[in-house]
């Protein structure tokens, strides 16, 4: 029971607003352009905004390569919002364009050097001699 002093408030009202805030983080504030723009920069400052929003202008392109606006250009910023691996590679992207900071590339994808051995399971030179004939 509620003590006498104490207002009586409806679950309602902080069930409504608890689903009103989770909306609101589900969806986002901004276009979705404009959330897109605050991830690559990655809170780097508005100088290095306005380079990504040059870099953006080149990535986000139609066919034969025209600039997107309007509808097109926010469908596509839905896009890459929804793949988190493309937001990441877009950032990734940018950092490496405009700052020259090297993309990561993990290292089971890398090619082998030409002078690497290929068999990775070859006995070394000196085994061969050990062993008993």
């Amino acid at each position: 029971m509620a003590p006498a002093n104490r207002p009586k408030r409806p679950i309602s009202r902080l069930l409504s607003a608890l689903g009103v805030g989770a909306i609101a983080l589900a969806t986002g504030c901004g276009s979705p352009c404009e959330r897109l723009r605050a991830y690559v920069c990655d809170g780097r400052g508005e100088e290095y905004c306005k380079q990504v929003d040059g870099f953006l202008d080149t990535a986000l392109v139609g066919e034969g390569g025209a600039k997107l606006a309007g509808e097109p250009r926010e469908e596509a910023c839905r896009v890459v919002l929804g793949n988190v691996e493309l937001q990441n590679a877009y950032r990734h992207k940018a950092k490496e364009k405009l700052l020259g900071e090297p993309y990561w590339e993990v290292a089971k994808n890398r090619k082998p050097a030409a002078d690497a051995k290929t068999d990775a399971k070859a006995e070394p030179d000196d085994a061969k001699a050990d062993a008993p004939k």
